[in-house]
């Protein structure tokens, strides 16, 4: 077992070798949370430092203290929490522990600005991008709604939206992940601040967007000086992009060092750990012969009418989301179905379950036409076909305990005789995914990120379904973590025979888990085949431009 409670060298490693100016410098950060039968030690004596133009690294696990110790230093805590008398922290000589709340909102977006992890949850769904903007220009400086509308398109400019005017008028759900993410960049970066800090800025995105992101961070902050705080429980991306590393596990700074020498040589088991957590094997081979199409799709077509302009004069256009596409599903088969942000995966998904309509084509479920029928007719054919969404949290209703999330289902579609047999069924399920069976009264906030979506795996089992479409059902969670579903996923495949169709922007994962992959770009399939084949030998410019996102960035 690991000792957690060693001291560690609050001094840097690389002190002398640069001749970089201390602007920020934390010592002894401790944060205690009040919770329900007692306290937790969130943040255990975290010490770390950082010089203008550089940037540092927070990695580790959920559950790590990383975020806490960001909210420290930006003072966003809720009132549960308590900080701890012998923290101090400074930034450009300033002691941020003991400022006021007045003086703290002045320095928020001045001197230190975050970009956090989830930016639908970030962004206000009620306000246009303009809007959102235009308020934090406002809120420090002077200037007129036409100044602040400019400064706002300039600000998209420089993060690389396309089309910024007309993003102007748009609202959060709007927009892509990758461009929501973009946009709160630009939040951030409205009054240029010193210090920059990006919580899990990438976690949700695709690996090309993911890339994008990054490197945007990085010019930016070479254009501007500035100094970043990059918190990723993803070691194989900080790599490339920071200077210096803290390892976090448990509230405390396991190992700090240069990036070039903790990934040479990590002294800390847990950090060989993370290290070594990269999704690993292959699919299980399918057998020989024929095999029964469970699911299969003709010429899909979705599409959405949108508008352009102002009110005054607005321009409609049609946008594509899926254009007649060809699909075919086996039974035991895993199928991926990776691209950009924007590229219709999602889209093209949910139309083959019928949970969006398309508009054109012909879609079949075990050799049933389904894409005619209605919500009451494709209700028999619902607990054959389920979805695990990418966020268990806001697909899992936080007021029902987990016994009724996972009893709602069987009720629904008449599974089981009796409450008594449903309880059973709820019971095997979560045991096949993982999970106690004694956790029937406990609620989803409960629980981890990987555990939830253990839970939501338990749901879409439970039914005893044929087929399941897994949306991005491991983008959030943490590495070890992802290894864990994908080995439970394989698991209940080969035991129940399972079909799956695989979304996701990981390719790391999909060459664990899929047999076949189909590359979407712009509504459109443009490459598929073979896992080991695409991966190894892309055909197209656009899928090796993914591959060497996925695979370079960790190389």
């Amino acid at each position: 077992m690991t000792d957690t409670s060693r001291p560690i060298s609050n001094t840097r490693h690389d002190l002398g070798d640069h001749d970089r100016e201390l602007i920020l410098d934390a010592r002894n950060v401790g944060v205690n949370f009040k919770v329900e039968g007692g306290v937790v030690h969130a943040v255990r004596n975290v010490s770390f430092q950082l010089h203008k133009g550089e940037t540092i690294a927070l990695v580790g696990e959920s559950g790590s203290g990383k975020s806490v110790t960001a909210r420290t230093l930006m003072k966003l805590l809720t009132k549960r929490a308590t900080i701890l008398p012998e923290t101090k922290i400074t930034l450009s000589g300033q002691d941020i522990v003991t400022m006021s709340d007045r003086d703290m909102r002045k320095l928020r977006g001045n001197d230190i600005a975050m970009i956090f992890q989830e930016p639908m949850s970030s962004l206000n769904p009620v306000y246009t991008i303009g809007q959102q903007l235009c308020e934090i220009l406002h809120l420090h400086n002077r200037m007129s709604r036409k100044q602040a509308m400019d400064k706002a398109e300039a600000l998209l400019t420089e993060v690389q939206i396309p089309e910024p005017r007309a993003r102007l008028n748009n609202y959060p759900h709007q927009l892509s992940g990758g461009q929501r993410q973009r946009v709160m960049i630009a939040m951030a970066l409205a009054n240029r601040p010193d210090v920059l800090i990006a919580d899990e800025p990438t976690t949700a995105l695709d690996v090309t967007v993911q890339a994008q992101i990054l490197n945007l961070i990085k010019d930016l902050k070479d254009k501007y000086g500035m100094a970043v705080i990059l918190i990723t429980h993803d070691l194989t991306i900080v790599r490339q992009f920071s200077d210096y590393v803290y390892v976090m596990q448990n509230g405390l700074v396991q190992e700090h060092n240069t990036t070039e020498a903790l990934f040479a040589n990590p002294q800390h088991a847990y950090t060989r750990h993370l290290l070594a957590s990269e999704p690993k094997g292959t699919a299980l081979p399918l057998e020989d012969g024929v095999h029964e199409t469970v699911l299969e799709g003709k010429d899909v077509k979705v599409s959405f009418t949108l508008k352009r302009g102002g009110f005054f004069k607005p321009d409609f256009f049609e946008l594509k989301a899926v254009d007649n596409l060809d699909i075919r599903l086996s039974r035991h088969e895993t199928l991926g179905i990776v691209g950009e942000s924007g590229s219709g995966k999602t889209t093209f998904g949910q139309a083959l379950i019928r949970l969006i309509g398309n508009q054109g084509g012909e879609i079949f479920f075990d050799g049933e036409r389904i894409d005619n029928r209605d919500r009451a007719a494709m209700r028999p054919l619902r607990s054959r076909m389920q979805i695990v969404f990418q966020d268990p949290f806001a697909s899992l209703n936080p007021r029902m305990s987990i016994r009724q999330i996972i009893e709602e289902g069987l009720i629904v579609n008449g599974i089981g005789a009796n409450s008594r047999e449903r309880v059973e069924r709820v019971r095997q399920a979560l045991e096949d995914a993982g999970m106690p069976g004694n956790i029937l009264q406990r609620f989803p906030h409960e629980f981890s990120g990987g555990q939830r979506q253990r839970i939501a795996i338990a749901r879409a089992i439970a039914l005893e379904p044929e087929f399941i479409l897994l949306d991005e059902p491991t983008s959030a969670l943490d590495l070890s973590v992802q290894a864990q579903i994908i080995d439970l996923l394989r698991k209940l495949q080969d035991e129940r025979g399972l079909s799956y169709l695989f979304i996701s922007h990981d390719l790391k994962v999909v060459r664990a888990l899929c047999h076949r992959v189909m590359v979407m770009q712009h509504g459109k399939i443009v490459e598929q085949g073979p896992v080991a084949d695409v991966l190894t030998k892309p055909q197209t410019e656009y899928t090796a431009r993914l591959v060497r996102a996925a695979f370079e960035i960790a190389a």
